[in-house]
């Protein structure tokens, strides 16, 4: 069996044997960091597009807290 087939040969057939390497996630991992990603986008929307109203009138929200709610 030596002279019979090419040692390259049967090397690919042997490796073949152990199953093919897929590199994917389950789905549930997926969803779940689109959700995160989602809500983080959501949030930072949120921080620089919304105003509160302040004696000082309108300020967006991110500029509110960083000033520690003086404003």
């Amino acid at each position: 069996m030596s002279d019979l087939f090419r040692k390259e040969a049967l090397d690919h057939r042997s490796r073949a044997l152990f199953g093919e390497v897929v590199l994917r996630g389950p789905l549930g991992s997926w969803v779940l960091t689109i959700l995160v990603i989602a809500v983080t986008a959501l949030i930072l929307a949120w921080l620089f597009i919304v105003d509160v109203q302040t004696a000082d009138g309108p300020v967006r929200v991110i500029d509110f807290l960083l000033s520690g709610g003086r404003e």
